[in-house]
């Protein structure tokens, strides 16, 4: 019974030092695509860099990001065909690089980045 009593305020403590970690607000970004081959295949490099002061134009509140590159992949030996990827690089916070690359025997077909 003294234990339960003990640890409760300790426990209680952790929790609210881990709340504001959690519920971060988004920050105010430029957030801008890098688009480029490498050895004939396309990458696309999304980044995020944070903007302190007023709201700037062209910015917008952001948590993470990530590069979407669509491809056209050709298949097929004798009757090629091409089939369209869409392909997701990962979450990454504002400061960070978030790169993808198309897989071999394909064109870029289209690029974007998704944010939250």
């Amino acid at each position: 019974m003294i234990a339960a009593v003990m640890t409760a305020p300790l426990l209680g403590g952790f929790l609210t030092l881990a709340l504001p970690g959690e519920a971060l607000a988004a920050t105010q970004a430029k957030c801008s695509l890098d688009i480029k081959l490498d050895w004939g295949r396309g990458v696309v490099a999304s980044t995020c860099t944070m903007i302190i002061g007023p709201q700037v134009k062209g910015a917008k509140m952001v948590n993470h990001h990530r590069s979407v590159l669509s491809c056209d992949d050709i298949r097929g030996q004798g009757n090629q065909h091409d089939i369209r990827v869409k392909l997701y690089g990962p979450w990454k916070p504002v400061g960070q690089t978030s790169t993808v690359k198309c897989p071999i025997r394909s064109s870029v077909a289209g690029v974007s980045q998704e944010t939250n």
